[in-house]
């Protein structure tokens, strides 16, 4: 009809408090708390405060809480690196068989990796720290020096065989003469790394987990190096139907 209808009709209009801005992320509306993590890790940071926000704080149905900032790009970068390191084990695995030129002695030295992760995962769990950037990164570092040293040990068992050596005696004399080098070399590292485990000055919890996992993974490598490993060496050529053929030829 063309009347005018008075707004107070079709709406209830009063004065309150709002906020100035309103943020949306993918239609949703977000607000923002910023922090900055001083003295520690994010990543154990983050796994506290979900847990306080769990056991504290009731949200309203539709709500939730994520973070973002560095924690976030963090977590983008630990899925690349396990990605990256899938490729490398593969390639590792190429190499492997490259150097002591059996598929069997390949797949006993990547053995090494399992251990070492085991030893990583128990320093992590014993220092109270999370797995991170840094302590993938030292994960990484770690495989290589380990399965150097499984290379290393391999190979004189192999050398000692070709050189008439029974099986028994080749392994035992192999792991008595390289127990020395591998110990040195993995001894050298641990102390290097002790001071970051250790070190309570700013800036130290960036790489304590890296240091932490290189103890911890260095104990089990020493260990499983030095006594699984030829004890498995020995089982794996006994089991082989053409071990001795195979593991006397020339890499």
């Amino acid at each position: 009809s063309g009347a005018l209808v008075p707004l107070s009709y079709l709406a209830t209009i009063s004065k309150s408090e709002g906020p100035q801005t309103i943020f949306r992320e993918n239609l949703m509306r977000r607000k923002v708390i910023l922090c900055n993590v001083v003295g520690r890790d994010v990543g154990h940071f983050v796994e506290e405060a979900r847990r306080a926000i769990e056991r504290q704080v009731a949200l309203p149905a539709g709500y939730f809480v994520a973070f973002g900032g560095q924690f976030e790009q963090q977590q983008q970068t630990m899925r690349q690196l396990s990605w990256m390191m899938l490729v490398v084990a593969l390639s590792v695995l190429v190499l492997l068989f490259a150097s002591v030129g059996s598929l069997r002695q390949s797949l006993l030295l990547l053995l090494n990796v399992p251990m070492t992760i085991a030893g990583g995962l128990i320093g992590l769990y014993l220092a109270n720290q999370t797995l991170n950037v840094s302590s993938v990164i030292g994960f990484i570092a770690l495989f290589g020096i380990a399965l150097q040293n499984g290379v290393v040990l391999v190979g004189k068992i192999n050398d000692l065989r070709r050189d008439g050596m029974g099986l028994h005696e080749a392994v035992i004399e192999g792991a008595r003469r390289r127990f020395r080098p591998i110990l040195m070399t993995e001894l050298i590292l641990m102390l290097g790394v002790l001071p970051l485990a250790i070190g309570h000055v700013s800036g130290a919890e960036i790489h304590q987990p890296l240091a932490v996992v290189y103890i911890g993974g260095f104990l089990v490598a020493i260990f499983f190096e030095q006594f699984v490993l030829p004890l498995l060496y020995e089982m794996f050529a006994r089991l082989g139907k053409h071990g001795r053929a195979e593991l006397l030829k020339p890499a």
